[in-house]
């Protein structure tokens, strides 16, 4: 085969496309969008769920399956697809490494459907299913709260304070603790098992410390570094 016949080979489209395969193709990714939509949405434990975001691996995975159907094996159509994709830019930023891994699962939904490895995508889908599930079965409350108590001077005796956290709380850590010439703070970082609650934890703290002596009892949850 000479040089001529290759690159005639690489730049022609190698497979036919019917109309029954694109419906297929599009029909598996609809139904596996449809099942990582719905995980995606009850695995989710963050502090606001973004329906939009949600919505937008749906339409990655059909896009990512148009694509690799426009595609086929066709060497210069593929070659001009990464050089046009390659000017995107995706500027919104990703704030949950979760949701990254989300995005990888639409986009490997999209190449397998748009490439007709039905039983991969599938059995993929099924294990990636069953991790996310499992992995979010969590005992305990993941949402971290910042305790923020400011008492009179000589007011809190920390002993019994870390008494009624050590019961009330799963794990509690101090964070910071000030003190100035009319008051003291202390603010402590907790969070709590399911049978656990923060009103009984704030309530406890009262009890402990004395509603009369207390300024402020403030008990907020957080993520990361921003409040």
């Amino acid at each position: 085969m000479s040089k001529r016949q290759i690159l005639e080979y690489l730049l022609e489209s190698n497979t036919s496309i019917s109309v029954t395969q694109v419906c297929l193709s599009l029909a598996m990714a609809v139904v596996l969008g449809m099942l990582l939509y719905f995980v995606y949405r009850k695995t989710y434990r963050g502090t606001v769920y973004s329906k939009d975001f949600n919505l937008t691996l749906l339409l990655v995975a059909i896009i990512t399956t148009l694509v690799m159907q426009a595609i086929g094996s066709n060497l210069a159509l593929s070659l001009g697809m990464v050089g046009s994709l390659s000017i995107i830019r995706f500027r919104t930023a990703v704030k949950e490494p979760r949701d990254i891994a989300f995005l990888f699962w639409a986009i490997a939904i999209g190449l397998t459907c748009g490439s007709e490895m039905y039983l991969i995508g599938l059995l993929g889908s099924a294990v990636l299913t069953v991790v996310v599930c499992l992995a979010s079965l969590d005992l305990y409350d993941t949402t971290t709260y910042l305790l923020v108590l400011r008492a009179a001077p000589g007011a809190v005796e920390e002993p019994a304070l870390h008494s009624v956290l050590k019961t009330n709380a799963r794990a509690y850590k101090l964070r910071m603790r000030s003190q100035t010439a009319d008051s003291e703070e202390f603010t402590y970082e907790c969070s709590f098992t399911r049978k656990q609650s923060a009103a009984a934890l704030t309530a406890a703290v009262r009890r402990a410390v004395g509603a009369d002596k207390i300024r402020s009892l403030n008990l907020v949850s957080y993520s990361g570094e921003t409040l």
